[in-house]
Protein backbone atom coordinates (compact mmCIF):
# COMPACT_ATOMS: atom_id res chain seq x y z
CA UNK A 1 0.00 0.00 0.00
CA UNK A 2 2.82 2.41 0.85
CA UNK A 3 4.68 1.61 -2.40
CA UNK A 4 1.50 2.16 -4.41
CA UNK A 5 1.05 5.54 -2.72
CA UNK A 6 4.58 6.51 -3.75
CA UNK A 7 3.87 5.45 -7.35
CA UNK A 8 0.70 7.56 -7.41
CA UNK A 9 2.61 10.54 -6.05
CA UNK A 10 5.22 10.04 -8.77
CA UNK A 11 2.48 10.00 -11.43
CA UNK A 12 0.97 13.25 -10.15
CA UNK A 13 4.49 14.73 -9.90
CA UNK A 14 5.24 13.89 -13.53
CA UNK A 15 1.94 15.40 -14.67
CA UNK A 16 2.97 18.59 -12.85
CA UNK A 17 6.47 18.91 -14.39
CA UNK A 18 5.47 21.56 -16.99
CA UNK A 19 4.06 23.77 -14.24
CA UNK A 20 7.18 23.28 -12.16
CA UNK A 21 9.43 24.23 -15.05
CA UNK A 22 7.42 27.34 -15.83
CA UNK A 23 7.28 28.46 -12.20
CA UNK A 24 11.00 27.87 -11.60
CA UNK A 25 11.92 30.10 -14.55
CA UNK A 26 12.55 33.28 -12.56
CA UNK A 27 9.28 33.09 -10.69
CA UNK A 28 8.51 34.05 -7.10
CA UNK A 29 9.96 31.47 -4.75
CA UNK A 30 9.21 31.10 -1.05
CA UNK A 31 8.92 28.34 1.51
CA UNK A 32 10.04 27.05 4.85
CA UNK A 33 12.03 24.22 6.36
CA UNK A 34 11.82 23.26 10.01
CA UNK A 35 11.34 20.68 12.67
CA UNK A 36 9.70 20.23 16.03
CA UNK A 37 10.08 18.02 19.07
CA UNK A 38 7.15 16.74 21.10
CA UNK A 39 9.31 15.39 23.91
CA UNK A 40 9.11 18.29 26.36
CA UNK A 41 6.99 16.05 28.58
CA UNK A 42 7.05 12.24 28.76
CA UNK A 43 3.37 12.22 29.69
CA UNK A 44 2.14 14.09 26.60
CA UNK A 45 1.81 12.65 23.11
CA UNK A 46 4.03 9.62 23.66
CA UNK A 47 2.82 7.96 20.44
CA UNK A 48 5.12 6.55 17.74
CA UNK A 49 5.29 9.00 14.85
CA UNK A 50 4.27 11.89 17.10
CA UNK A 51 7.59 12.40 18.92
CA UNK A 52 9.40 14.64 16.43
CA UNK A 53 9.44 15.48 12.74
CA UNK A 54 11.16 17.50 10.03
CA UNK A 55 9.12 19.16 7.28
CA UNK A 56 9.47 21.45 4.28
CA UNK A 57 7.13 23.43 2.05
CA UNK A 58 8.17 25.00 -1.25
CA UNK A 59 5.97 27.33 -3.30
CA UNK A 60 6.86 28.68 -6.76
CA UNK A 61 4.67 31.20 -8.57
CA UNK A 62 5.04 33.11 -11.78
CA UNK A 63 3.03 35.35 -14.05
CA UNK A 64 4.64 35.99 -17.39
CA UNK A 65 4.26 36.79 -21.07
CA UNK A 66 6.02 35.45 -24.16
CA UNK A 67 6.01 36.35 -27.82
CA UNK A 68 3.19 33.93 -28.58
CA UNK A 69 1.38 33.82 -25.23
CA UNK A 70 0.24 36.53 -22.85
CA UNK A 71 -1.26 36.50 -19.38
CA UNK A 72 0.19 33.13 -18.42
CA UNK A 73 0.55 31.99 -14.82
CA UNK A 74 2.16 28.96 -13.21
CA UNK A 75 2.32 27.52 -9.72
CA UNK A 76 4.14 24.61 -8.14
CA UNK A 77 3.55 23.94 -4.42
CA UNK A 78 4.97 20.83 -2.74
CA UNK A 79 5.29 19.73 0.90
CA UNK A 80 7.11 16.88 2.65
CA UNK A 81 7.43 15.56 6.20
CA UNK A 82 9.53 12.84 7.86
CA UNK A 83 8.59 11.66 11.36
CA UNK A 84 10.44 9.77 14.11
CA UNK A 85 9.35 6.44 12.60
CA UNK A 86 11.29 7.29 9.39
CA UNK A 87 8.01 7.58 7.52
CA UNK A 88 8.31 9.96 4.56
CA UNK A 89 5.17 11.79 3.47
CA UNK A 90 4.73 13.95 0.39
CA UNK A 91 2.02 16.22 -0.93
CA UNK A 92 1.86 17.94 -4.30
CA UNK A 93 -0.65 20.59 -3.29
CA UNK A 94 -0.87 22.46 -6.58
CA UNK A 95 0.98 22.40 -9.90
CA UNK A 96 -0.69 24.08 -12.84
CA UNK A 97 -0.36 26.42 -15.80
CA UNK A 98 -3.12 28.95 -16.44
CA UNK A 99 -3.83 31.09 -19.48
CA UNK A 100 -6.19 34.06 -19.84
CA UNK A 101 -7.20 34.31 -23.50
CA UNK A 102 -9.44 37.36 -23.05
CA UNK A 103 -10.80 39.32 -20.12
CA UNK A 104 -13.65 36.79 -20.08
CA UNK A 105 -12.01 33.42 -20.83
CA UNK A 106 -9.55 31.57 -18.62
CA UNK A 107 -8.08 28.06 -18.92
CA UNK A 108 -5.98 26.10 -16.38
CA UNK A 109 -4.41 22.64 -16.58
CA UNK A 110 -2.68 20.63 -13.85
CA UNK A 111 -3.23 19.97 -10.16
CA UNK A 112 -5.38 22.70 -8.68
CA UNK A 113 -7.48 23.44 -5.60
CA UNK A 114 -11.08 24.28 -6.55
CA UNK A 115 -12.23 27.16 -4.35
CA UNK A 116 -15.89 26.19 -4.50
CA UNK A 117 -16.79 25.10 -0.96
CA UNK A 118 -15.74 27.11 2.14
CA UNK A 119 -17.37 24.60 4.49
CA UNK A 120 -15.37 21.71 3.03
CA UNK A 121 -12.03 23.51 3.42
CA UNK A 122 -12.78 25.09 6.82
CA UNK A 123 -13.78 21.86 8.54
CA UNK A 124 -11.46 19.47 6.71
CA UNK A 125 -14.14 17.15 5.31
CA UNK A 126 -12.12 16.43 2.16
CA UNK A 127 -15.14 15.75 -0.06
CA UNK A 128 -14.28 18.09 -2.95
CA UNK A 129 -10.51 18.62 -2.86
CA UNK A 130 -8.01 16.16 -1.42
CA UNK A 131 -6.34 16.78 1.93
CA UNK A 132 -2.63 16.88 2.74
CA UNK A 133 -3.28 15.05 6.04
CA UNK A 134 0.18 15.22 7.58
CA UNK A 135 -1.67 16.31 10.70
CA UNK A 136 -5.42 16.16 11.39
CA UNK A 137 -5.22 19.35 13.47
CA UNK A 138 -4.47 21.18 10.20
CA UNK A 139 -5.42 18.83 7.32
CA UNK A 140 -4.86 21.49 4.62
CA UNK A 141 -5.98 21.06 1.01
CA UNK A 142 -4.50 19.29 -2.00
CA UNK A 143 -5.77 19.87 -5.53
CA UNK A 144 -7.37 17.67 -8.19
CA UNK A 145 -5.64 16.89 -11.49
CA UNK A 146 -7.59 18.12 -14.49
CA UNK A 147 -8.65 20.92 -16.82
CA UNK A 148 -10.58 24.01 -15.70
CA UNK A 149 -12.30 26.43 -18.06
CA UNK A 150 -13.87 29.67 -16.79
CA UNK A 151 -16.09 32.12 -18.63
CA UNK A 152 -17.13 35.48 -17.17
CA UNK A 153 -19.95 37.60 -18.53
CA UNK A 154 -20.50 41.34 -18.35
CA UNK A 155 -23.29 40.94 -15.77
CA UNK A 156 -20.83 39.38 -13.27
CA UNK A 157 -22.00 35.82 -13.91
CA UNK A 158 -19.23 33.21 -13.84
CA UNK A 159 -19.30 29.73 -15.41
CA UNK A 160 -16.67 27.09 -14.64
CA UNK A 161 -16.28 23.57 -16.02
CA UNK A 162 -13.82 21.01 -14.65
CA UNK A 163 -12.91 17.65 -16.18
CA UNK A 164 -10.29 14.99 -15.69
CA UNK A 165 -9.39 11.45 -16.76
CA UNK A 166 -6.78 11.02 -14.02
CA UNK A 167 -7.46 10.23 -10.38
CA UNK A 168 -5.03 10.33 -7.48
CA UNK A 169 -6.62 9.61 -4.06
CA UNK A 170 -5.44 11.02 -0.78
CA UNK A 171 -2.04 9.47 -0.06
CA UNK A 172 -1.72 10.44 3.61
CA UNK A 173 -1.78 8.99 6.15
CA UNK A 174 -0.65 5.66 4.71
CA UNK A 175 -0.41 2.21 6.31
CA UNK A 176 2.42 -0.33 5.93
CA UNK A 177 1.39 -3.66 4.42
CA UNK A 178 3.77 -6.58 4.91
CA UNK A 179 2.78 -9.38 2.54
CA UNK A 180 5.27 -11.85 4.01
CA UNK A 181 4.17 -11.39 7.62
CA UNK A 182 0.57 -10.71 6.61
CA UNK A 183 0.29 -7.60 8.76
CA UNK A 184 -0.99 -4.05 8.38
CA UNK A 185 0.73 -1.59 10.71
CA UNK A 186 0.99 2.14 11.15
CA UNK A 187 3.97 4.44 11.52
CA UNK A 188 1.74 7.49 11.42
CA UNK A 189 -0.07 8.80 14.53
CA UNK A 190 -3.13 9.66 12.41
CA UNK A 191 -3.33 6.34 10.54
CA UNK A 192 -5.59 3.99 12.48
CA UNK A 193 -4.39 0.46 11.71
CA UNK A 194 -6.88 -2.42 11.77
CA UNK A 195 -7.12 -4.81 14.70
CA UNK A 196 -4.39 -7.41 15.23
CA UNK A 197 -6.57 -9.77 17.27
CA UNK A 198 -10.27 -10.58 17.59
CA UNK A 199 -12.52 -12.65 19.80
CA UNK A 200 -13.56 -16.10 18.57
CA UNK A 201 -15.83 -17.95 20.99
CA UNK A 202 -14.33 -16.23 24.00
CA UNK A 203 -10.70 -16.58 22.94
CA UNK A 204 -8.45 -13.94 21.33
CA UNK A 205 -7.11 -15.02 17.94
CA UNK A 206 -4.46 -13.31 15.79
CA UNK A 207 -5.51 -11.85 12.44
CA UNK A 208 -3.51 -12.37 9.24
CA UNK A 209 -4.13 -9.87 6.44
CA UNK A 210 -3.88 -10.50 2.71
CA UNK A 211 -4.24 -7.31 0.65
CA UNK A 212 -5.10 -7.52 -3.05
CA UNK A 213 -3.17 -4.55 -4.39
CA UNK A 214 -4.45 -2.99 -7.64
CA UNK A 215 -2.06 -1.78 -10.31
CA UNK A 216 -1.42 1.96 -10.33
CA UNK A 217 -2.77 2.14 -13.89
CA UNK A 218 -6.06 0.65 -12.70
CA UNK A 219 -6.35 3.34 -10.04
CA UNK A 220 -5.53 6.52 -11.94
CA UNK A 221 -7.74 5.91 -15.00
CA UNK A 222 -10.91 7.28 -13.49
CA UNK A 223 -12.82 10.28 -14.79
CA UNK A 224 -14.19 13.27 -12.92
CA UNK A 225 -16.40 16.08 -14.18
CA UNK A 226 -18.25 19.00 -12.68
CA UNK A 227 -19.22 22.62 -12.98
CA UNK A 228 -19.82 25.78 -10.99
CA UNK A 229 -22.25 28.60 -11.77
CA UNK A 230 -21.54 31.72 -9.76
CA UNK A 231 -21.77 35.47 -9.50
CA UNK A 232 -19.20 37.84 -8.11
CA UNK A 233 -18.71 41.54 -7.58
CA UNK A 234 -16.30 43.70 -5.63
CA UNK A 235 -17.38 42.29 -2.26
CA UNK A 236 -19.77 39.40 -2.93
CA UNK A 237 -19.16 35.90 -4.31
CA UNK A 238 -21.88 33.28 -4.93
CA UNK A 239 -21.15 29.67 -5.97
CA UNK A 240 -23.35 26.71 -6.91
CA UNK A 241 -21.45 23.60 -7.93
CA UNK A 242 -21.80 19.93 -8.81
CA UNK A 243 -19.03 17.34 -9.10
CA UNK A 244 -19.09 13.63 -9.88
CA UNK A 245 -15.78 12.09 -8.96
CA UNK A 246 -14.13 9.12 -7.23
CA UNK A 247 -14.05 9.46 -3.46
CA UNK A 248 -10.84 11.01 -2.17
CA UNK A 249 -10.52 8.26 0.43
CA UNK A 250 -10.00 4.64 -0.63
CA UNK A 251 -12.59 2.17 0.69
CA UNK A 252 -11.86 -1.44 1.64
CA UNK A 253 -13.85 -4.60 0.99
CA UNK A 254 -13.10 -7.10 3.75
CA UNK A 255 -13.84 -10.78 4.16
CA UNK A 256 -12.81 -13.04 7.06
CA UNK A 257 -12.62 -16.74 7.84
CA UNK A 258 -11.21 -18.74 10.73
CA UNK A 259 -8.47 -21.24 9.91
CA UNK A 260 -8.71 -24.02 12.49
CA UNK A 261 -5.36 -25.49 11.39
CA UNK A 262 -3.30 -22.33 12.03
CA UNK A 263 -5.69 -21.17 14.76
CA UNK A 264 -5.79 -17.72 13.15
CA UNK A 265 -8.32 -15.43 11.51
CA UNK A 266 -7.60 -14.85 7.83
CA UNK A 267 -8.75 -11.47 6.49
CA UNK A 268 -8.87 -10.64 2.78
CA UNK A 269 -8.75 -6.92 1.99
CA UNK A 270 -9.43 -5.46 -1.44
CA UNK A 271 -9.24 -1.67 -2.07
CA UNK A 272 -12.37 -0.23 -3.67
CA UNK A 273 -12.74 3.02 -5.59
CA UNK A 274 -16.29 4.31 -5.39
CA UNK A 275 -17.81 7.38 -7.00
CA UNK A 276 -19.89 10.02 -5.27
CA UNK A 277 -21.75 13.20 -6.20
CA UNK A 278 -20.74 16.36 -4.38
CA UNK A 279 -23.11 19.33 -4.55
CA UNK A 280 -22.90 22.64 -2.76
CA UNK A 281 -23.77 26.31 -2.57
CA UNK A 282 -22.15 29.23 -0.79
CA UNK A 283 -22.00 32.96 -0.61
CA UNK A 284 -19.09 35.00 0.67
CA UNK A 285 -18.69 38.66 1.58
CA UNK A 286 -15.23 40.22 1.65
CA UNK A 287 -14.36 43.79 2.56
CA UNK A 288 -10.76 44.69 3.44
CA UNK A 289 -9.82 42.32 6.31
CA UNK A 290 -13.37 41.08 7.06
CA UNK A 291 -14.84 37.92 5.55
CA UNK A 292 -18.25 36.33 6.04
CA UNK A 293 -19.49 33.07 4.53
CA UNK A 294 -22.51 30.75 4.55
CA UNK A 295 -22.01 27.39 2.88
CA UNK A 296 -23.69 24.03 2.43
CA UNK A 297 -22.53 20.74 0.96
CA UNK A 298 -24.27 17.46 0.12
CA UNK A 299 -22.38 14.21 -0.52
CA UNK A 300 -24.27 11.33 -2.17
CA UNK A 301 -22.46 8.00 -2.63
CA UNK A 302 -23.16 6.35 -5.99
CA UNK A 303 -22.67 2.90 -4.46
CA UNK A 304 -23.85 1.45 -1.15
CA UNK A 305 -21.86 -1.80 -0.97
CA UNK A 306 -22.88 -4.77 1.14
CA UNK A 307 -20.85 -4.93 4.34
CA UNK A 308 -19.74 -8.11 6.12
CA UNK A 309 -20.71 -7.48 9.74
CA UNK A 310 -18.34 -10.08 11.16
CA UNK A 311 -15.45 -8.73 9.10
CA UNK A 312 -16.01 -5.18 10.35
CA UNK A 313 -16.38 -6.21 13.98
CA UNK A 314 -13.23 -8.35 13.92
CA UNK A 315 -10.91 -6.19 11.81
CA UNK A 316 -12.40 -2.77 12.73
CA UNK A 317 -12.17 -1.77 9.04
CA UNK A 318 -15.39 0.19 8.54
CA UNK A 319 -16.68 0.65 5.01
CA UNK A 320 -20.44 1.25 5.14
CA UNK A 321 -21.55 4.30 3.13
CA UNK A 322 -24.08 6.94 4.08
CA UNK A 323 -25.21 10.29 2.75
CA UNK A 324 -23.72 13.40 4.32
CA UNK A 325 -25.28 16.89 4.37
CA UNK A 326 -23.70 19.87 6.15
CA UNK A 327 -24.60 23.52 6.57
CA UNK A 328 -22.45 26.15 8.22
CA UNK A 329 -21.06 29.64 8.21
CA UNK A 330 -18.49 31.89 9.74
CA UNK A 331 -17.11 35.38 10.14
CA UNK A 332 -13.49 36.45 10.53
CA UNK A 333 -11.26 39.50 10.61
CA UNK A 334 -7.55 39.04 9.98
CA UNK A 335 -4.87 41.71 9.54
CA UNK A 336 -1.21 42.30 10.40
CA UNK A 337 -1.98 43.13 14.02
CA UNK A 338 -4.60 40.58 15.08
CA UNK A 339 -7.00 37.92 13.88
CA UNK A 340 -10.30 36.59 15.16
CA UNK A 341 -13.02 34.37 13.85
CA UNK A 342 -16.04 32.22 14.60
CA UNK A 343 -17.44 29.33 12.55
CA UNK A 344 -20.29 26.86 12.97
CA UNK A 345 -21.21 23.64 11.18
CA UNK A 346 -24.21 21.32 11.56
CA UNK A 347 -24.72 17.86 10.08
CA UNK A 348 -28.23 17.74 8.58
CA UNK A 349 -28.17 14.12 7.36
CA UNK A 350 -29.28 11.23 9.55
CA UNK A 351 -26.70 9.22 11.47
CA UNK A 352 -27.43 7.24 14.66
CA UNK A 353 -24.06 7.24 16.43
CA UNK A 354 -25.41 5.01 19.22
CA UNK A 355 -26.39 2.17 16.83
CA UNK A 356 -24.11 2.56 13.80
CA UNK A 357 -21.06 0.29 14.05
CA UNK A 358 -20.23 -0.48 10.42
CA UNK A 359 -19.22 2.99 9.18
CA UNK A 360 -16.79 5.70 10.19
CA UNK A 361 -18.25 8.37 12.44
CA UNK A 362 -18.74 11.85 10.94
CA UNK A 363 -15.76 14.12 11.47
CA UNK A 364 -18.01 16.87 12.89
CA UNK A 365 -21.69 16.88 13.82
CA UNK A 366 -22.68 20.14 15.48
CA UNK A 367 -19.52 22.08 16.08
CA UNK A 368 -18.15 25.57 16.67
CA UNK A 369 -14.70 26.97 15.97
CA UNK A 370 -13.19 30.03 17.65
CA UNK A 371 -9.74 31.37 16.87
CA UNK A 372 -7.80 34.38 18.11
CA UNK A 373 -4.34 35.68 17.27
CA UNK A 374 -2.37 38.74 18.38
CA UNK A 375 0.97 40.14 17.28
CA UNK A 376 3.06 41.76 20.01
CA UNK A 377 6.27 43.79 19.78
CA UNK A 378 6.54 43.04 16.01
CA UNK A 379 8.26 39.71 16.73
CA UNK A 380 5.92 37.72 18.97
CA UNK A 381 2.67 36.17 17.79
CA UNK A 382 0.19 34.39 20.09
CA UNK A 383 -2.73 32.32 18.80
CA UNK A 384 -5.43 29.98 20.04
CA UNK A 385 -7.80 27.77 18.07
CA UNK A 386 -10.69 25.79 19.56
CA UNK A 387 -13.07 23.35 17.87
CA UNK A 388 -15.86 21.82 19.95
CA UNK A 389 -18.53 19.35 18.85
CA UNK A 390 -21.62 19.94 20.96
CA UNK A 391 -23.09 16.53 20.08
CA UNK A 392 -20.13 14.23 20.82
CA UNK A 393 -18.13 16.61 23.12
CA UNK A 394 -15.06 16.15 20.89
CA UNK A 395 -12.70 19.09 21.25
CA UNK A 396 -9.48 20.17 19.59
CA UNK A 397 -7.42 22.90 21.26
CA UNK A 398 -4.34 24.52 19.72
CA UNK A 399 -2.26 27.10 21.60
CA UNK A 400 0.83 28.54 19.95
CA UNK A 401 3.50 31.19 20.48
CA UNK A 402 5.85 32.15 17.64
CA UNK A 403 8.90 34.38 18.01
CA UNK A 404 10.76 35.80 15.02
CA UNK A 405 14.38 35.67 16.18
CA UNK A 406 15.45 37.12 12.81
CA UNK A 407 13.73 37.75 9.50
CA UNK A 408 14.42 34.15 8.46
CA UNK A 409 14.32 32.16 11.72
CA UNK A 410 11.13 31.48 13.66
CA UNK A 411 10.92 29.72 17.05
CA UNK A 412 7.65 28.00 18.01
CA UNK A 413 6.24 26.74 21.29
CA UNK A 414 2.79 25.21 21.46
CA UNK A 415 0.22 22.78 22.80
CA UNK A 416 -2.22 20.60 20.83
CA UNK A 417 -4.89 18.80 22.86
CA UNK A 418 -7.64 16.34 21.92
CA UNK A 419 -10.63 15.55 24.09
CA UNK A 420 -13.06 12.75 23.23
CA UNK A 421 -16.26 11.27 24.79
CA UNK A 422 -15.95 8.63 27.49
CA UNK A 423 -17.81 6.04 25.42
CA UNK A 424 -15.08 6.16 22.76
CA UNK A 425 -17.69 6.55 20.00
CA UNK A 426 -16.54 9.39 17.77
CA UNK A 427 -14.30 10.09 14.80
CA UNK A 428 -11.58 11.51 17.06
CA UNK A 429 -11.57 8.73 19.67
CA UNK A 430 -8.78 6.62 18.04
CA UNK A 431 -6.50 9.68 18.18
CA UNK A 432 -7.15 10.80 21.73
CA UNK A 433 -3.48 10.28 22.71
CA UNK A 434 -2.14 12.46 19.88
CA UNK A 435 -1.66 15.46 22.16
CA UNK A 436 1.49 17.53 21.76
CA UNK A 437 3.58 19.84 23.88
CA UNK A 438 6.17 20.92 21.35
CA UNK A 439 9.02 23.27 20.55
CA UNK A 440 10.31 23.93 17.06
CA UNK A 441 12.60 25.99 14.88
CA UNK A 442 11.79 27.08 11.33
CA UNK A 443 13.75 28.73 8.52
CA UNK A 444 11.57 30.89 6.29
CA UNK A 445 12.65 32.12 2.86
Amino acid sequence: MLNNCKRLFLISFCVALPAMGAALDFGTFNGQVGGLSNQLSENVGNVPGNLYNVDANLDFRKQFSTVNFTDLEARFNIAALVNDESLSMFSLKEAYIGKRFTNKDYFRIGRQVLDWSPIDSTWGFGKLNNRVNFDFFNPDQEGLIGLLYERKSTNHMRYQVFGSVLYVPELNPALDVNDRRKTIKSRHPWADAPATTADVQGSQKSIEYTVEMPKSSEVVRRASFGGNIGWDSKHWVFDNFFMRKPENQISQKVGVQFNSITDRIEAQVKPQFYYHDVLGSSFRYRNADVELYVSGIMVKPNTFPDVNNDAVLQTEIKSKKYREDYLGGGISRINDLYGMGFSYVARLSNYDRDKETLSLDPRWNQAINIFLSRRLFQRLNLSTDLKYDMLTTDRLIMLRASFAATKEFMMNLGVNMIGTPNDGKSFWSPYTNNDALYAGLRYIF
